[in-house]
C-alpha cells in the first residue's frame, strides 16, 4: 500500500497574519499622530506666549521713548518688533488684539496667556 502524499507547507505569512500586523501598524500611526498633534498645539501657544512677552517689553519701551502708547501694534514694526509676525498669534495668524488707552495685549485663541 502507498502512503498518502503529504502537500509540502509553502513559507509565507498567510492573510490573517497580514492584516494583524497592518492593523496594528495602522493604531501605532494613530497614536503618533494624536502626540504630534498635541505637541504642535503646544509649541504654537508657546510661541503665542513668547510673542506677547516681545510685544509688552516693546510698548513699554514705545512708551519710554515718546511717552504714549501707540495707536496700534503696527506701529511698532519695524523699529521695536521685527516684522508683522511677531504681531500675529502663530495659530491662527490674527494680528493680537490691543487697548492703546491701557498698553493692553492678548491673544483671542490663546485666553490662559
Amino acid at each position: 500500500m502507498r502512503k498518502p502524499r503529504v502537500l509540502a507547507r509553502e513559507d509565507g505569512f498567510s492573510l490573517v497574519e497580514l492584516m494583524i500586523v497592518v492593523g496594528i501598524i495602522g493604531v501605532l500611526v494613530g497614536i503618533a499622530l494624536v502626540s504630534y498633534e498635541a505637541s504642535v498645539n503646544l509649541s504654537k501657544k508657546a510661541a503665542c506666549r513668547a510673542n506677547l512677552k516681545i510685544i509688552r517689553e516693546q510698548l513699554l519701551n514705545y512708551c519710554a521713548d515718546h511717552e504714549d502708547y501707540p495707536g496700534s501694534l503696527g506701529e511698532l514694526v519695524p523699529n521695536y518688533i521685527e516684522n508683522e509676525r511677531g504681531i500675529r498669534c502663530p495659530a491662527t495668524g490674527e494680528i493680537y488684539h490691543y487697548d492703546p488707552a491701557s498698553g493692553e495685549v492678548w491673544c483671542p485663541y490663546h485666553q490662559d496667556l
